[in-house]
């Protein structure tokens, strides 16, 4: 039997990843799990030609506390909730973040949306969620929500 302790629900604020956490939550409350909701600040999407190295790391510093503020509001929703829950900002790639910390904590489990990107948007965006599956070293739930 499979027994998941330790699962990780990386957010990016989006409806979809917010109703991703849902379930994670209601899963980690199934197996007596520890939930860890992990989002990602990409310091090179704040990055421009004439930006100094000073003027980027006050950036990141600003979104990455304005995360944490974020993180910590999504889950007071949970609050009544049996479920250990725990924040988590990492800095870098998003799939690499997710995978490197899903690797270095050891986790049992991951669940995240699919944001449901196709045709041009997958080939030029590309997913977090498909990188993340694929390069995971634990099992990966994807979650696909639609917007009607």
């Amino acid at each position: 039997m499979v027994d998941f302790k330790r699962i990780l629900a990386p957010v990016d604020m989006s409806d979809f990843s917010l109703q991703a956490l849902d379930y994670a939550v209601e899963m980690a409350q199934k197996y007596g799990a520890e939930l860890t909701v992990l989002s990602v600040v990409n310091g090179s999407f704040y990055t421009n030609t004439y930006m100094n190295v000073l003027d980027l790391e006050n950036i990141v510093d600003s979104v990455h506390q304005q995360v944490e503020k974020n993180l910590r509001e999504v889950v007071q929703k949970y609050d009544q909730s049996p479920v250990t829950i725990k924040t988590v900002v990492e800095e870098g790639n998003p799939y690499l973040a997710i995978c490197e910390y899903a690797k270095k904590k050891h986790i049992d489990l991951i669940i995240m949306a699919s944001h449901g990107y196709s045709g041009l948007d997958s080939i030029l965006i590309g997913s977090v969620t498909e990188k993340v599956v694929r390069k995971a070293t634990c099992p990966v739930l994807t979650l696909k929500f639609t917007s009607e």
